[in-house]
């Protein structure tokens, strides 16, 4: 498959380039994909990895989402889950690209991949989640 689209985005980067606790990622982490014509029926699949080091190098967990398209659109998007992925890492990064399947039944695509710093440790050194 070749790389013909543009890269997913975080919506809620706080400070840019970064999600941390203000985004409260027990909560999950969105991913949004937006100004591309999809149809209906198309499928768009999100490939999520959430690695243990801030340049992506070390996988600590993956998922996909997929969203299948119900209306022409131009937006799809995909909620990051907390258990067994979020949770997986204390500090790292998340990486996140998506593949088009078009309903026409002509050639996926995919986009380009995204990557955000990661962290769940609040200045001070504790570590936020779901119970604090």
């Amino acid at each position: 498959m070749s790389i013909e689209l543009d890269f997913p985005e975080f919506p809620y980067e706080e400070p840019p380039g970064g999600i941390t606790c203000w985004q409260k990622p027990w909560n999950g982490v969105l991913v949004v994909v937006d100004q591309i014509p999809f149809k209906t029926g198309d499928k768009v699949t999100f490939h999520i990895t959430v690695c243990s080091d801030a340049t992506g190098q070390t996988p600590a967990a993956e998922v996909q989402g997929v969203a299948s398209i119900t209306a022409d659109t131009t937006s799809a998007s995909y909620t990051i889950p907390w258990d067994g992925v979020l949770d997986a890492v204390t500090e790292g990064s998340i990486i996140a690209f998506y593949t088009l399947t078009p309903a026409d039944g002509s050639a996926p695509s995919t986009s380009q991949e995204a990557i955000v710093r990661y962290s769940r440790q609040r200045p001070g050194g504790t570590v936020c989640g779901p119970d604090n």
